[in-house]
């Protein structure tokens, strides 16, 4: 029988909200909580004393009764509370890189019940030849998470994770080798609350205009086929509820187009999200002909802390029957 008692604290701590776990062997969850007290709302500009007050604070608010409760457990943390704007800096491990952190490589950072270790981030280096610099921070943790998930995690993946800021990895055995960044979901959040657009739409869904926006003609820029779906509204060639719709359809039809390879070769494609917004993906990827192997919940960031508390010494390996997941043949 698997032992259930609370054994570890995780969190993934992201711009606009904080998730925790209280998590047992096997990274198997006793307790889950989030609440909207990402970076946004809990730096807001302020100095970095008020900062660290201000992420204690809201660290005790999600998880002082696991601390009280379970006194002594260790406690792990990924994501944006390590950036320049969160509660301590915790750096950048430099790609191409193993999906291995070491103790050595965290952050520590004292709290009234002990201390908060920060995973570092991931970062591409500007290499002179054309590569741009890029930077990610709480999905190299979700990528760990993928590569203990995955029923074949050696080989080439493209994985990708779409969010706020999508991310496209590129790992060989188990290796992160590249990866690059869309501001898609920033984007569409900005769109479709300030500016023309937001004026435009009004509440609803529609499916049908998601895939009327994916293949949407874009030969004159994204700039423009933007604006155009306001002239859509406007000739009542769209209805206003079915707008935001479309412009995701847009946003994340020509984010497919500029980052999908164009020879995957024997990469195979894992998506890792929201299972509604992963949905959309594996939408546009059919436009190219591209099925994903594999599809993996947003839980994986749950499992990366796991195994980097391990891995870095904080507690003892667990036991090895854990949940696996099963690709796509």
């Amino acid at each position: 029988m698997h032992n259930t008692s609370p054994r570890l604290i995780a969190l993934d701590w992201g711009t606009s909200a904080l998730r925790a776990w209280l998590l047992a062997d096997d990274a198997r969850i006793v307790d889950a909580r989030q609440r909207g007290s990402g970076l946004l709302n809990v730096t807001a500009g302020a100095d970095a004393q008020t900062r660290a007050r201000d992420y204690a604070t809201a660290f005790a608010d999600i998880c002082a009764d696991w601390l009280q409760d379970y006194p002594g457990l260790p406690a792990i943390a990924c994501g944006m509370v390590g950036s320049a704007q969160g509660w301590r800096e915790a750096g950048y491990l430099t790609v191409p890189t193993a999906l291995v952190i070491d103790a050595q490589s965290m952050t520590p950072v004292p709290h009234e019940h002990g201390i908060l270790h920060l995973i570092p981030g991931l970062r591409v280096e500007h290499d002179g030849t054309g590569n741009p610099a890029d930077v990610m921070r709480g999905e190299e943790t979700q990528l760990i998470g993928i590569m203990e998930m995955l029923d074949q995690p050696a080989g080439e993946q493209l994985i990708v994770l779409p969010g706020t800021h999508t991310k496209w990895v590129k790992i060989s055995d188990r290796q992160v080798i590249s990866f690059s960044t869309a501001m898609t979901g920033e984007l569409y959040g900005l769109l479709m609350h300030h500016g023309i657009l937001a004026r435009t739409a009004t509440a609803g869904t529609a499916d049908a205009a998601f895939a009327r926006g994916l293949d949407a003609d874009r030969s004159r820029g994204l700039s423009s086929a933007l604006f155009g779906a306001r002239a859509l509204v406007l000739e009542d060639q769209l209805e206003a509820a079915a707008l935001a719709d479309y412009v995701s359809g847009l946003l994340i039809a020509d984010e497919v187009a500029h980052l999908l390879p164009e020879n995957l070769g024997e990469q195979r494609i894992i998506l890792c999200g929201n299972p509604a917004l992963c949905r959309r993906y594996e939408s546009a990827l059919a436009r190219h002909n591209v099925r994903p192997a594999a599809s993996v919940t947003e839980e994986a960031a749950a499992r990366g802390l796991w195994t980097v508390a391990v891995d870095a010494g904080l507690l003892s390996p667990a036991d090895p029957n854990a949940q696996r997941i099963e690709e796509v043949s």
